[in-house]
């Protein structure tokens, strides 16, 4: 991504013009019904997550409301959040981006609260407990497939810098912009994935609900650390 847009700084549709420009219609037009049937995983399951949190206040033993995210409440509520979403979009760019600032402004101060806590209470004898994996049971490079499935999902919205590229005022800003948020996303990925071993073992880590970071928290700030993950 880096290099072509460097390349060909003149295209400025998406990705997937790349692909229709180097390889013709037929892939270009493959290629963009795949991009657009990632981006509506993405978003599915990003909202279930959103549920998924929110189910930490308003679910009760006696009331399951949001649940895991696969109540019908909440497929409501994620289709009325991406409809808000949707038309505050169309009212122009700058509330776009003012949204998209708030929002990760949002995710960001409690994952920087983990980091910084799950670095104190990183402990090296668990994290290196059972550090190969042979007590899954599977092959390594099945585990290695399955890692990288769920880094291309991390991943998944790291090009959208392209897709807004002609209103940007220097084309050098969009190779930028790509780079900065491949190496974010990267750094956070990283950082919040193997201090999390570190914490607790992974065979807990693998029970806990989502988000599992509460659970986490719960071990780092006791039970009023439940809610300080959710509303980011």
């Amino acid at each position: 991504m880096l290099l072509l847009t460097r390349i060909r700084p003149d295209l400025d549709g998406g990705i997937f013009t790349y692909a229709r420009e180097g390889f013709g219609e037929l892939i270009g037009f493959c290629s963009a019904w795949g991009y657009w049937l990632c981006a509506v995983i993405a978003n599915v399951s990003y909202l279930v997550i959103v549920f998924s949190a929110l189910s930490f206040f308003t679910d009760t033993p006696e009331l399951r409301l949001f649940g895991d995210g696969n109540t019908w409440q909440s497929i409501v509520g994620a289709s009325v959040l991406l409809w808000v979403v949707h038309f505050l979009v169309l009212r122009g760019v700058q509330t776009a981006a003012g949204i998209n600032l708030v929002a990760t402004l949002a995710k960001l101060l409690p994952l920087g609260a983990f980091v910084a806590l799950a670095a104190l209470a990183f402990q090296l004898d668990t994290f290196r407990l059972d550090f190969s994996g042979l007590a899954l049971g599977v092959p390594v490079w099945e585990q290695v497939k399955n890692t990288m499935l769920i880094t291309l999902w991390v991943f998944i919205g790291v090009e959208g810098a392209v897709v807004v590229s002609a209103r940007a005022r220097h084309k050098r800003d969009v190779g930028r912009a790509t780079l900065l948020a491949v190496l974010s996303a990267l750094a956070v990925y990283l950082l919040v994935t193997l201090l999390s071993l570190g914490v607790v073992p992974r065979s807990e880590l693998a029970e806990m609900r989502n988000p599992s970071m509460a659970g986490l928290m719960v071990r780092l700030m006791g039970s009023w650390g439940r809610s300080s993950l959710p509303p980011g």
